[in-house]
């Protein structure tokens, strides 16, 4: 009988060699055990980077992970669904989507996630408005799915615990953008939701875990497989994440647009990506006959309000008080948010288009401007991030304000250099597409405009 131990697993790891499910299960018990030191956590994680997970490594690891504790069981005659995304520079689908989505019958049991690198964070994002509460009891969460039908909270309880060590180690050790380590902290949260359907938005590009189009291909593949393999009807987008979603990067500048968004104000690219997820789980659920007609109804709930109505629902339900929905309802966002200390503006330097924006930098830049995490006990600065007042495909002239730097004094000439490098000016007009492809089980990847042409 062989003797499994934890410096045993990770020398195997080290020289290449493929884990048993054995050995997977067994590194995730002494995970869950504290039966295992955070430093071989951490090279255990890098182990697995540097030499790699097969198919069925992490197929393993993520069934590990996802029965290192509970699985939600709610009432069968539920719809119960949920998206995620593998994170992106201004992502903030998240807040426009469950206000559209929770408009139908529909139930939302999301469990979200800190920033994690330079991608800001679901729950960091919403702890900008003043009085949220992220965290809810078993209690509040039940009793929310009936009433409101959606609620947004971090890992509580029992549910994922392997996962909760990992994510926080992952983003201090430099693997994060490991693609099979993505894909089973992602499913093994998701599917312990108890959820039916389940879109994944998963980023391809300079700023996005997956790199090329070819590797998010192959990750949202592997994540499309492990979801309808456990009976979870799965489907994955491919967004572009070179240039930051929408206009506003930091946590309450996300939120602010986030609403404008739900008022019908929001920037075409986070209207169109939003509405493209909300289209696959109004399909999936049987509420839409067609990709383009669950477009227009996710779309129409940002025309008639009823997104913006609730989503201040959802907020109530946690935490934010009437005089503060109020405000953000009228748009007084002044009265709401922290406010930076300094706005300073970037200039554009030529004449022309804008050919790209970058997001990676800009990411990092929020990071280190305070906007984000660098040690796991770092406190946010709320009101911290840029502002873009141009985006890939707009037209420029020399000394146009390009993007607005909202700090608290961290802003050092390197960070500026590297926030104007990251705008390019040039003669050719290149508009932002967002939605690539969409992955199905059992199927060839499909360039998104033809898929939305025939179903």
């Amino acid at each position: 009988m062989v003797i499994l131990s934890v410096p045993g697993i990770l020398s195997k790891k080290k020289e290449g060699e493929e884990l048993s499910d054995e050995e997977v299960q067994f590194f995730i018990d002494c995970v869950c055990n504290n039966n295992v030191d955070r430093s071989q956590i951490g090279a255990m994680l890098m182990a697995f980077c540097l030499r790699g997970l097969s198919s069925r490594e992490t197929i393993t690891l993520t069934k590990s992970m996802l029965h290192s504790g509970t699985i939600q069981r709610w009432d069968p005659s539920w719809r119960v669904v949920d998206k995620h995304s593998t994170g992106g520079v201004g992502d903030k689908v998240t807040f426009p989507l469950t206000g559209a989505l929770s408009v139908f019958p529909l139930k939302i049991p999301m469990v979200s996630g800190r920033g994690l690198g330079h991608t800001g964070g679901t729950a960091d994002k919403l702890e900008s408005i003043p009085g949220f509460q992220i965290t809810l009891s078993e209690d509040h969460m039940q009793r929310t799915m009936q009433e409101v039908g959606c609620y947004i909270t971090t890992q509580f309880g029992n549910i994922a615990p392997a996962d909760k060590t990992l994510y926080s180690i992952r983003d201090i050790t430099s693997t994060v953008c490991y693609s099979p380590l993505a894909c089973a902290s992602i499913m093994s949260k998701k599917l312990a939701e108890g959820i039916g359907s389940l879109v994944l938005d998963v980023k391809a590009g300079g700023a996005a875990i997956a790199g090329e189009q070819s590797q998010a291909e192959l990750l949202a593949k592997a994540m499309v497989e492990i979801g309808n393999a456990m009976g979870v009807k799965t489907t994955a987008l491919i967004t572009e994440m070179d240039t930051p979603l929408g206009y506003y990067i930091g946590n309450s500048l996300e939120i602010i647009e986030s609403l404008e968004c739900m008022k019908g104000n929001g920037p075409e690219d986070l209207v169109e990506i939003t509405a493209a997820q909300g289209a696959v789980i109004l399909c999936m659920e049987g509420l839409a006959r067609s990709q383009q007609e669950g477009e227009d109804m996710i779309r129409q709930t940002f025309q008639d309000g009823t997104a913006l109505k609730k989503f201040l629902q959802i907020l109530e339900n946690q935490g934010v008080g009437k005089n503060i929905l109020d405000l953000l309802e009228a748009g007084q966002y002044d009265k709401v948010f922290d406010h930076p200390k300094f706005v300073e503006p970037i200039h554009s330097s030529g004449s022309g288009f804008v050919e790209a924006v970058k997001a990676l930098p800009l990411g990092k830049a929020t990071v280190l401007l305070g906007g984000g995490r660098q040690l796991p006990a770092d406190v946010i600065e709320m009101a911290v991030g840029i502002k873009l007042l141009k985006t890939k495909g707009d037209k420029v002239n020399t000394g146009d304000v390009m993007a607005e730097i909202h700090h608290n004094g961290k802003l050092t000439e390197d960070i500026r250099k590297q926030i104007e490098d990251a705008f390019v000016v040039g003669s050719q007009h290149l508009p932002i597409k967002r939605v690539l492809a969409v992955v199905r089980d059992n199927e060839e990847v499909q360039e998104y405009d033809t898929f939305k042409g025939t179903n």
